[in-house]
């Protein structure tokens, strides 16, 4: 088994944020981009996390992403808007996005923002959480590029297409869905290539459209739940690209192997004000009775205890912030020669 170190959460954002300055990321940006991608690593959302700074900085490198972007917010109606993102860091633009979004809710009741020319943004529960630290309901969702099989085919057409909402409640912490519509998020897939670890046979498929076990062999992806996670990646496709123009499916550049092209990323983030609708205290004593009853819930042979979507990510994050991030030593390596390129000593 490979070895991982337990590397704080402070380390880790502070390694990020001055490898993104000496890439020619501005200090406040490079700051925001470090946290969130910590963020995924404190809340065991690993694929998302720090190690994602080298594949950043090497398309910073390129000219592939704009490192000093210009943010262009066109607002089309009282609670819409969109985002021309100036291809820059995916975290800085859906960030912006939801800032635009709550600004317009707590205006409007609703806001929307599509956003267009972004790029890989991490993981979702950061920006909706953001909304639900101001008492919004957040809707995040994202098209990617092509790792997942439509239904009843065999070459890939969909990305694992993100999908988020978050909503705040009193004592319990707030509800979180932040899942990919595939089966697995396809990272996964690669982790467990990278460990020499089987999948699941509902995982992925081969290029001829057969399961496989052996995540080396793995081709594709599933839609999650066949048809109906299918249909939900295809409302989150048309709801990030068709809105804005963005490419869809195969058009989309592959990040990890097109060091040519940049991509041209679109992404859709919602805000619902709750005091639109009731007092927000009111709305928060509600949620905290609908998870009470659900925690007492008769729980099936074997379950210790019912969670609320988001609660083992709470969990996960307490603890890392305690005992600090495992990062595997292969990421380790990584990231110390990344390092080492720009003077910035990474030590475990």
């Amino acid at each position: 088994m490979k070895e991982s170190y337990l590397i704080p959460a402070e380390k880790l954002r502070t390694f990020g944020e001055e490898v993104f300055q000496k890439a020619g990321v501005p200090k406040e940006d490079a700051k925001t981009v470090a946290e969130i991608l910590v963020e995924a690593n404190l809340r065991g959302v690993d694929t998302h996390g720090i190690y994602l700074a080298n594949l950043y900085v090497r398309r910073l490198q390129k000219g592939l992403i704009n490192p000093t972007p210009r943010f262009r917010f066109k607002q089309k109606r009282a609670g819409v808007g969109i985002l021309d993102a100036d291809f820059s860091l995916g975290q800085l633009s859906t960030l912006e996005a939801a800032r635009k979004a709550v600004e317009m809710a707590q205006d409007a009741g609703i806001g929307i923002v599509a956003v267009k020319n972004s790029n890989h943004f991490g993981a979702a529960a950061y920006y909706a959480e953001y909304c639900a630290r101001r008492d919004c309901m957040g809707l995040v969702m994202s098209d990617g590029e092509c790792d997942v099989i439509p239904f009843g085919g065999r070459e890939k057409f969909l990305g694992t297409n993100p999908l988020c909402c978050c909503i705040p409640a009193g004592t319990y912490p707030w509800f979180c869905m932040d899942m990919a519509t595939s089966e697995v998020a396809f990272g996964k897939i690669r982790a467990a290539a990278e460990a020499g670890k089987a999948i699941p046979p509902n995982w992925a498929v081969d290029r001829n459209g057969k399961p496989v076990t052996d995540p080396t062999r793995a081709y594709a992806a599933v839609p999650m739940s066949g048809v109906k996670g299918y249909a939900v990646s295809l409302i989150i496709e048309i709801l990030s690209s068709r809105l804005t123009g963005m490419p869809y499916g195969a058009h989309i550049v592959r990040k990890f192997d097109d060091w040519e092209n940049r991509a041209f990323m679109g992404h859709y983030v919602q805000a619902i004000d709750i005091a639109a609708f009731c007092p927000v205290d009111e709305f928060k004593k509600r949620m905290d009775e609908l998870f009470a009853d659900l925690k007492n819930q008769p729980r099936a042979p074997g379950v210790e205890e019912i969670l609320i979507p988001g609660e083992p990510e709470w969990r996960t994050k307490s603890r890392r912030e305690e005992e600090g991030c495992p990062i595997g030593e292969e990421d380790v390596n990584l990231l110390r020669q990344l390092g080492e390129e720009f003077g910035v000593p990474f030590s475990v």
